[in-house]
């Protein structure tokens, strides 16, 4: 049976029971005893009391009833809109009643209706007068300081109360930095290999070490024949086989040039074209340590990484996660905390109240701006700490930046829940249109100083 089916006292004990079965601090009452019978009506108040002093519960109570205001620790005797008196039922009905609230509560009607009838009188005496024009207010507003303070606490409570919000706010930053951290890597090492040496020489030894050695092939169970070698590349056994062909140390004791045949899995492009340069750079070193005299170039080119030395993919798909997190989620949270408003209804109380847009916006905008400042501090700590990216420039700088940085984004967001009107639509919109900017220009697939243009400007 749905509640608007059931008699008015039943009703009203159901009323009851929904207001206090979440055990409320504080509970407001409306006539909660209107319809009810006498016996019903005094369990009741027994309930209300017990609430009251056992439980600690504040109860807020309107009501028509003398006999039921005399229960009342402190009670407003009101009259039109107006407050007559306040204070005790003892006190006030000893101060006009004679001891009786009822009589009081008739003594302060009285008092009012002759009051209202002396200021009605006196204006239909007084002449007319045409008030002026009020002054727009809304324009005329100054920003206050103390209203902006009061939406950015109220939507910071909102946040704190809204686990999912908060966890995804923490938590999510994090997971995409390990994800991308972890999964996301370019380094090519530990390649299986696996050795036909044709020739067994000293020379041809000596160059197998320098692949024993390196850190980019781990060695495995030498081939056969050229057929296995083949065979175990097809199977995805090994990914780079080395086939050193007889007399191959003779050829270059005598100053011939031998050649090595070189097999490689290259069903991912980069990782062969990687393996192929490991290669040949340990066997033109070999070349330098074992034969220099055979070198016939007139130069000698050296390498120097200057800003990633042990050349790590760690040290470019971090601090690029950075960029991508914190435009992406603090968009979203942004995007989604003010349509939110607008989807509940809420907003209808920004409009009814002397908040301006801007502290209105301010205030909503504030607890993302901190929350996203977190996830930086935090995602630079993981960074420092976990995968070892140390800062080697400003640190001011880089705090100082964020900071605008986190600013800009949550302002993104706030520009985002201006054109959409469900939450749902603003999630997918702050994050098709921030996802797309931030993988292009944050370094992350291609560096910031190789773009040009437009491209080098949004970068």
């Amino acid at each position: 049976q749905q509640p608007d089916a059931l008699p008015l006292g039943i009703k009203q004990r159901l009323q009851l029971a929904v207001a206090v079965i979440h055990k409320p601090e504080v509970l407001i009452l409306d006539e909660p005893t209107s319809g009810v019978d006498p016996i019903a009506r005094d369990q009741f108040w027994q309930y209300l009391i017990d609430l009251s002093r056992n439980s600690g519960v504040t109860i807020f109570i309107s009501t028509h009833f003398m006999n039921e205001a005399e229960r009342c620790d402190r009670i407003s005797l009101m009259h039109a809109g107006r407050v007559l008196a306040v204070g005790s039922p003892h006190d006030l009905a000893a101060e006009h009643g004679d001891g009786s609230l009822e009589e009081a509560f008739v003594a302060y009607l009285t008092e009012a209706t002759a009051q209202t009838a002396e200021s009605t009188a006196e204006a239909q005496e007084s002449p007319l007068e045409i008030a002026p024009q009020p002054r727009a207010t809304i324009g005329g507003r100054h920003f206050s300081t103390r209203r902006l303070w009061a939406y950015t606490r109220r939507e910071t409570m909102e946040l704190l109360r809204d686990p999912i919000r908060l966890t995804f706010a923490l938590v999510g930053p994090l997971i995409l930095l390990l994800a991308f951290g972890y999964g996301i890597s370019f380094d090519v090492e530990n390649l299986p290999y696996a050795v036909l040496d044709q020739d067994q020489s000293l020379e041809s030894r000596t160059l197998l070490a320098n692949f024993e050695g390196s850190n980019y092939f781990e060695m495995e169970e030498p081939a056969s024949s050229e057929a296995d070698l083949v065979n175990r590349l097809k199977t995805g056994e090994i990914v780079v086989g080395l086939e050193i062909p007889p007399d191959f140390g003779r050829d270059l004791l005598a100053g011939r040039q031998p050649e090595i045949n070189l097999l490689l899995d290259a069903a991912l492009p980069f990782r062969g074209e990687t393996a192929a340069g490991y290669v040949n750079g340990i066997a033109a070193q070999y070349m330098v340590e074992q034969f220099p005299s055979l070198i016939t170039r007139p130069y000698s080119v050296v390498t120097r990484m200057r800003y990633n030395q042990s050349f790590k993919s760690v040290y470019a798909i971090v601090p690029s996660v950075f960029t991508l997190v914190l435009t992406m989620i603090p968009a979203m949270l942004t995007a989604v905390g003010v349509v939110r408003e607008k989807e509940y209804g809420s907003i209808a109380n920004f409009r009814s109240t002397p908040v301006t847009r801007l502290e209105f916006l301010l205030g909503k905008q504030g607890p993302y701006v901190v929350l996203a400042y977190v996830n930086f501090l935090t995602l630079l700590a993981m960074a420092v700490f976990l995968f070892g990216v140390s800062v080697t420039g400003s640190v001011t700088a880089l705090l100082a930046g964020s900071l605008l940085f986190v600013v800009a984004t949550t302002g993104f967001g706030i520009l985002v829940s201006s054109f959409t009107k469900t939450q749902v639509a603003a999630m997918f919109a702050a994050a098709v249109i921030s996802i797309v900017p931030a993988v292009n220009f944050s370094g992350l697939l291609v560096p910031v100083s190789s773009l040009s243009g437009g491209g080098q400007a949004v970068g």
